[in-house]
């Protein structure tokens, strides 16, 4: 699933990065990283950037960036998956 498709709040590991050497030494720099966990906390109005939480820190990251990150849910622990 794409960054952008994870819900508000909830936790995923990012899986893959696509995209040139550019973006990924940007994220690289943002400590942003295949591997590392993250939580998408808001989303911009009017294709504003999109607001991640990772490694305690909150990152903003543009729409364009975003679409490039691939994340695996996580459900977090005390939370469970909704059935219905």
């Amino acid at each position: 699933m794409m960054l952008s498709q994870l819900p508000f709040g909830e936790f995923g590991r990012v899986t893959q990065i696509e995209g040139g050497h550019g973006v990924l030494r940007n994220l690289n720099q943002l400590g942003i990283h295949v591997g590392d966990v993250v939580t998408l906390a808001s989303r911009g109005a009017f294709r504003g950037p999109y607001l991640l939480l990772v490694h305690g820190m909150q990152v903003a990251l543009g729409r364009g960036v975003v679409a490039q990150v691939h994340v695996s849910p996580i459900v977090a622990p005390g939370r469970e998956a909704a059935h219905g």
